[in-house]
């Protein structure tokens, strides 16, 4: 009779994800932590075996999932450290592991023609992991409605599109990103506080009209999708007003001319900046893009 052990591997069915306590209905999900050691030599060495920590210990959980309705995690975007005073920390759940000391730092979501709308993202944290692997047995939930961008309306405004509309509309992505870096106190491994450096979004999307227009300063434009619902209601929307920076054309045998363009925006729409003097600049979107009053 053999004594060899016995190995049991779980699928990814056994494993629930939840942020900040609510279950996220993914497609998949990675959980990653690290360390930043160091190796430490004497001024007579050139080898050594022993390291320092010169920095705490963190980690990233990403993960892709379907868009239902109104989308939890782009809130995060305009509600993440604009403000002085206000942070929103976000919590996480893989199996049982789990940490409190979250930042959205990713967030995309693609765009293709009757596909399911899914979305990724990213939360870095800075602290280490509790807890244990539990497995679930428990199934997710049946009755929710996922979004299809056969549903989704795509409208423009600016002077990016100079054949005049985005009828021929193909594809493409909505994506976020922001700088997060924790600051440490001595003595501490795991941050009091955490400073935010700059955010960005942009819309990278595919048209079937060749176009060269482009000129040296770039072209105000804005693009805006509405995700809709089975009965028509619009439930979600995403927005890019900036300026267009990119145009590609691309093609190659048997395949048509593909022109993708690209629009980044520098500063969240909706969100308040408080300039040195202590007045309150409003993002406001209008035809031109962006402006400042």
């Amino acid at each position: 009779m053999s004594n060899l052990p016995t190995f049991k591997f779980y699928s990814a069915s056994n494993a629930k994800l939840k942020v900040n306590g609510e279950e996220i209905l993914a497609s998949n999900a990675s959980l990653s932590l690290r360390t930043s050691i160091e190796p430490t030599y004497l001024i007579t060495q050139r080898n050594t075996n022993d390291y320092m920590a010169s920095d705490g210990v963190g980690g990233d959980l990403s993960f892709d999932y379907y868009l239902t309705g109104e989308d939890y995690f782009k809130s995060f975007i305009t509600g993440q450290g604009e403000r002085a005073g206000e942070v929103t920390v976000i919590s996480g759940n893989f199996g049982g592991l789990n940490f409190d000391s979250g930042y959205l730092t990713s967030y995309s979501v693609n765009f293709g023609p009757n596909s399911p709308a899914i979305a990724s993202a990213k939360v870095s944290f800075f602290d280490e992991l509790r807890g244990e692997f539990e497995p679930t047995e428990q199934p997710p939930v049946a009755s929710v409605q996922v979004l299809n961008l056969r549903n989704a309306l795509v409208s423009n405004e600016g002077e990016v599109f100079v054949s005049g509309g985005v009828d021929n509309f193909v594809g493409g992505a909505y994506n976020y990103t922001a700088e997060v870096k924790p600051v440490y106190l001595m003595d501490e491994t795991k941050p009091s506080a955490v400073s935010f450096g700059p955010k960005s979004v942009n819309v990278n999307f595919e048209i079937d009209s060749p176009s060269g227009y482009l000129p040296f300063s770039g072209t105000r434009a804005k693009i805006s999708l509405d995700l809709k619902n089975s009965a028509g209601a619009i439930v979600e929307n995403f927005t890019c007003s900036g300026v267009a920076n990119q145009r590609n054309l691309a093609s190659a045998v048997g395949d048509y001319i593909k022109q993708t363009v690209n629009i980044m925006q520098g500063t969240p729409a909706g969100i308040e900046v408080t300039n040195q003097a202590g007045g309150i600049l409003t993002v406001v979107e209008n035809m031109r893009g962006v402006e400042f009053t």
